[in-house]
């Protein structure tokens, strides 16, 4: 069985089923938006369907279990109205995160309450038939283990990293097929599926769950092992014609002429994110910087989590290295606040588990390069979704897909 928010309308000639199977999402849709349980004659209203028709639409889903009964409200005058709201167990997501060194899956009710999660961090993406494998059980055991039905999931989400086509499904990654990701884990799950990339989701979940919640205009900055940037503007998000936005790691800002995985020198990305970090320290030592933390003869077996982790107990140089980051990364930023306007930046990614040493450094680099009109009514925040989040947030391009959320 389907779920009712993913079961096929069916084709023209059958208006009224249509018709029907319309109103019953539209219906899931009014009571998905509010903390509040609605009377039949105020989902008909938002519907705009009449009473008796709302009235024999809901009696449906409450025998299906989409919708149960809240009990009777205190009115003023005449018959207490019946209150109905979403039976929240019916209406799930599956989120997963696929980074090159990392995957991790969440199940999230429509509510935003988290079910289950589980990760692996010795996972390493690989572009072969064994590694999509390796997906595809690391996804099923998480929905076997919490015996979840296909009628409850509305949905599989995916974070990748490196390039997606958003619109097609369509990765660099696992592009061996003859078909889409989207396409085949589809046929494997039999649920609908939605990929896109880890920056993008994570940029959904600040604006579903997050900071950018009403905001209009957000620039959202992943900084990871790469960086990324989730661009919304006038309360969009901005995708660009085959998935593309957002590859702010590649703009030609580099100094240092590092070769890039795209190919190309100049970019960004290898002089600001995790993985330039690493570059950064081994570079550092081998000039003979010092470290009460790091030494040459190790330096091959440092990680750019072993940097953060330094900052957080003082070591000088790994401090160094970071200020000197963000400085960077906030000179870049400036011309893209120049260029767009935002009425708010959201930091997000790894970085934030040294947010309070991070921020002052990439406010001082946005100060460079932006005008001061455009910086002077756009706040700087740190995401608070936490560090691990973006399987949840790719959950959130679920909810979002079917306007489930607020905003």
């Amino acid at each position: 069985m389907v779920n009712i928010l993913n079961s096929p309308l069916k084709e023209a000639d059958d208006f009224t089923e249509k018709r029907q199977q319309k109103q019953f999402k539209n219906i899931v849709r009014c009571l998905s938006k509010s903390d509040s349980a609605f009377s039949i004659p105020d989902i008909a209203e938002y519907v705009k369907i009449s009473v008796p028709t709302c009235t024999k639409l809901v009696r449906t889903l409450i025998e299906k279990k989409y919708l149960i009964e809240e009990g009777k409200k205190e009115t003023e005058n005449g018959r207490r109205p019946e209150f109905y709201a979403l039976n929240k167990e019916r209406f799930y997501a599956i989120g997963v995160e696929i980074l090159l060194k990392f995957i991790h899956v969440s199940i999230v009710r429509i509510d935003s309450e988290l079910l289950y999660e589980t990760s692996n961090n010795q996972f390493v993406l690989e572009n072969t038939p064994e590694g999509l494998q390796d997906v595809v059980s690391f996804i099923r055991n998480a929905i076997t283990k919490n015996q979840l039905k296909n009628d409850q999931i509305i949905g599989l989400g995916v974070g990748l990293a490196g390039t997606v086509n958003v619109h097609t499904g369509e990765t660099r990654n696992f592009n061996f097929m003859g078909i889409s990701l989207k396409k085949y884990l589809e046929n494997v799950f039999r649920i609908p599926v939605i990929v896109d990339t880890d920056t993008r989701a994570i940029g959904i979940a600040e604006q579903v769950m997050g900071k950018a919640q009403g905001i209009e205009n957000v620039l959202i900055v992943k900084v990871s092992r790469s960086i990324g940037l989730s661009v919304i503007l006038n309360g969009k998000m901005i995708v660009g014609g085959t998935g593309q936005a957002g590859e702010f790691g590649h703009l030609q800002l580099g100094k240092l002429g590092r070769l890039c995985v795209c190919g190309k020198k100049g970019c960004l990305e290898t002089e600001v994110s995790g993985g330039a970090l690493q570059i950064d320290l081994k570079e550092a030592l081998m000039e003979g910087e010092t470290s009460n933390h790091f030494q040459l003869e190790n330096v091959d077996s440092y990680r750019y989590h072993d940097v953060l982790k330094a900052v957080l107990i003082g070591d000088a140089l790994s401090l160094k290295l970071v200020l000197n980051q963000a400085d960077k990364l906030g000179q870049a930023l400036g011309n893209i606040v120049n260029l767009l306007n935002p009425d708010l930046i959201i930091i997000s990614g790894e970085i934030v588990m040294i947010k309070d040493f991070f921020i002052d450094a990439f406010k001082m680099g946005l100060k460079k390069t932006s005008l001061i009109d455009s910086l002077a009514n756009c706040r700087i925040e740190v995401s608070d979704l936490g560090r691990y989040f973006s399987s949840k947030a790719a959950a959130s391009i679920v909810f979002k897909n079917y306007d489930l959320t607020k905003y």
